[in-house]
């Protein structure tokens, strides 16, 4: 930014030098050739200046291009952080909690129901049953 409104200030030095040589130099002196110098000088200077502004421009942009490539690349990488946390989250929700140790009555309860709705035997019934009862007395 600042190379830039140096060769405009520049230029603009230049250009106004010119003009006032062209003004208040008589017409028919020995100025004529200078004149047609100072005017080439002018042009060749300005065209300098503008062409360096314009790499200096040139410059910029591809700095501000590739900042923002490092910005999306940053936001790409937040994203995908921030989905890998919400999948995380939806798994840790959706997953059973562990589960809550019953006590003897339920699992006899439990069991009860299971036998009086035909899913097991009664030698399975019997022996779950034992089983419950056995770990209450250790």
């Amino acid at each position: 930014m600042i190379d830039r409104t140096v060769f405009r200030t520049f230029s603009v030095r230049v250009l106004l030098g010119v003009l006032v040589l062209l003004v208040w130099a008589p017409p028919g002196g020995a100025l004529v050739g200078v004149r047609r110098t100072v005017v080439a000088v002018a042009v060749v200077e300005t065209a300098g200046a503008s062409k360096e502004a314009a790499a200096s421009q040139q410059q910029a942009a591809a700095a501000q291009q590739q900042q923002a490539a490092a910005q999306s690349a940053a936001a790409a990488q937040a994203a995908a952080a921030s989905a890998q946390q919400a999948a995380a989250a939806a798994n840790k929700a959706s997953a059973p909690p562990a589960a809550a140790q019953k006590t003897p009555q339920q699992k006899l309860q439990e069991l009860d129901g299971l036998y009086k709705q035909g899913l097991i035997t009664k030698s399975d019934y019997d022996a779950a049953k034992q089983k419950v009862l056995n770990e209450m007395t250790k």
